[in-house]
């Protein structure tokens, strides 16, 4: 074999394993898949503004826009959410949607909640895709004096 050809299916070669191993660390296929940590006060005052600090982590490989937090639990209202300390959203049916994360990525949410009986509520913020839950429901229980 000539020695230009010899080069040429080399080259090939080499940018075929390149693309083998750098490719998939750029995918963003797979289904979406997001966590929810933080944690809420042990008590708030009914009708005041509670102010709950959460991240959502995609520990999925894809992407995941519009990345929402629905929330759930009796005399418990979603007001607004504020992400990344950027972009302030207003809920819309106790679910509220903003930003975008790519894989293995966590975007930092300022909820704010409003209790509104006093005695015990129990919330629960589930992660969501749009309206597709892609995730396991955060829960916890909080004293309304």
């Amino acid at each position: 074999m000539p020695r230009p050809a010899r080069i040429v299916v080399i080259a090939i070669a080499v940018a075929a394993a390149f693309v083998a191993v750098v490719l998939p660390l750029f995918s963003n296929s797979g289904a979406p898949h997001a966590e929810i940590s933080g944690a809420l006060p042990d008590a708030a005052a009914a009708g005041r503004p509670l102010h709950v600090d959460i991240a959502v982590d995609n520990v999925g490989d894809g992407s995941i826009y519009p990345v929402c937090v629905s929330l759930s639990g009796g005399g418990a209202t979603l007001v607004s959410g504020l992400f990344q300390g950027l972009d302030q959203v207003t809920a819309t049916g106790n679910t509220v949607c903003g930003g975008q994360l790519t894989g293995q990525e966590t975007i930092s949410i300022t909820l704010v909640l409003r209790l509104d009986q006093r005695g015990s509520a129990t919330v629960q913020l589930v992660p969501q895709q749009g309206s597709t839950v892609i995730g396991p429901a955060f829960r916890a229980t909080v004293t309304v004096s």
